[in-house]
């Protein structure tokens, strides 16, 4: 079975968003792009809460259409259309909107994973990632931390009591200031 792994941008003080919910500390960072790059090259498929999905969904959408879209902007908008995205969602009969989309709840993970060859991602929603880490199903964490504190927003983590251990698997600096932390989860 392929791993299934959360990669998201965090906040020093473990925000993804802010309290106006804007995410413009971290969506101008271009010296990341040849990582969303290579990790769009590296999976067979990704998931995503309902609200993230929905939010970015435009964006996709058009982003290959810019005038100035960059190499990476170009490659990432076409694995972003052609790989399969999942939207978790309580109503399987929701419609999502997006090319290739398809709602599923947290039980159609497991027989996603025994399909794919390659390791599946959750890219977005606090919500999404805490409600899969509560049920044992995220393997690693890919955490782009950002050196900013937001002082509030919406927190990464779900403060519901539960101890949990992460075994630290390395490190990757950009030249923003970002790292890429990797850690694995230990079940």
């Amino acid at each position: 079975m392929v791993p299934l792994f959360a990669q998201i941008s965090v906040s020093l003080d473990g925000f993804i968003e802010d309290r106006d919910k804007a995410i413009d500390w971290m969506t101008e960072d271009h010296s990341i792009d040849e990582l969303h790059t290579r990790t769009l090259g590296e999976i067979d498929g990704m998931i995503f809460g309902r609200k993230a999905h929905a939010a970015i969904a435009d964006f996709w959408k058009a982003a290959v259409h810019q005038a100035d879209a960059s190499p990476d902007l170009v490659k990432q908008t076409e694995r972003m259309t052609t790989l399969p995205k999942y939207v978790l969602t309580h109503r399987k009969q929701e419609r999502t909107g997006w090319v290739n989309s398809h709602p599923i709840t947290p039980s159609d993970i497991e027989p996603l994973r025994a399909k794919a060859t390659l390791p599946i991602a959750v890219f977005a929603g606090a919500g999404a990632i805490q409600a899969l880490i509560e049920r044992d199903l995220v393997d690693e964490l890919r955490l782009i931390r950002y050196p900013i504190t937001l002082g509030g927003g919406t927190p990464l983590f779900a403060s519901d009591g539960r101890r949990r251990d992460f075994e630290p698997d390395g490190a990757e600096r950009f030249s923003s200031g970002a790292v890429l932390e990797r850690y694995r989860i230990t079940h």
